[in-house]
């Protein structure tokens, strides 16, 4: 089960414009849908690693959306906009997988 903080679901209210009600569902369909780590490469991997380094606790990062989701476990601590020039590659290896799984 995917956990919220109180500081997680105030960036999702800032940054995703939802209510904290759908905080958890929105963040259980980002971490499960969201693209991993071992998906990335190049510079979107080095962004990612970026964002590991910077706070080695939280040790999964998703990219889902225009979001950046981080957790730490099962628990998501906040979400950051992820940045506009990486929003084309997001999308284009989001749809290689979805084609990928059929």
């Amino acid at each position: 089960m995917i956990e919220v903080t109180e500081h997680g679901k105030e960036r999702m209210k800032q940054r995703c414009k939802i209510k904290s009600k759908s905080a958890e569902r929105l963040a259980k369909i980002a971490f499960e849908k969201g693209l991993t780590h071992a998906e990335t490469r190049g510079e979107l991997n080095r962004y990612v690693n970026s964002l590991y380094l910077y706070n080695r606790q939280a040790n999964n990062v998703r990219l889902y959306g225009n979001e950046t989701y981080i957790f730490c476990n099962d628990v998501l601590v906040t979400v950051l906009d992820t940045p506009r020039h990486f929003l084309p590659v997001v999308n284009k290896l989001m749809r290689r997988r979805i084609n990928e799984q059929g």
